[in-house]
């Protein structure tokens, strides 16, 4: 007999987004002069920051040096 009250999660698709979320959840790296724009050209106007996503890897390769 199944209860009721249990409600199953659907297991994350491995070949969707990033560790079970989608590209487009991530946090975005900004610089302090410059808020508004990630350091992968994404506008962040209005987008609160910490939400708990993985970090944007192309704000991280810009952060790191290996683009410009």
């Amino acid at each position: 007999m199944t209860n009721p009250f249990i409600t199953r999660t659907p297991r994350a698709d491995p070949f969707f987004g990033n560790d079970g979320y989608s590209f487009e959840e991530s946090e975005h790296i900004v610089k302090d002069d410059d808020a508004d724009t990630a350091l992968c050209g994404i506008d962040q106007t209005g987008v609160p920051w910490n939400q708990g996503f993985p970090v944007c890897q192309a704000c991280v390769a810009v952060a790191q040096g290996r683009m410009s």
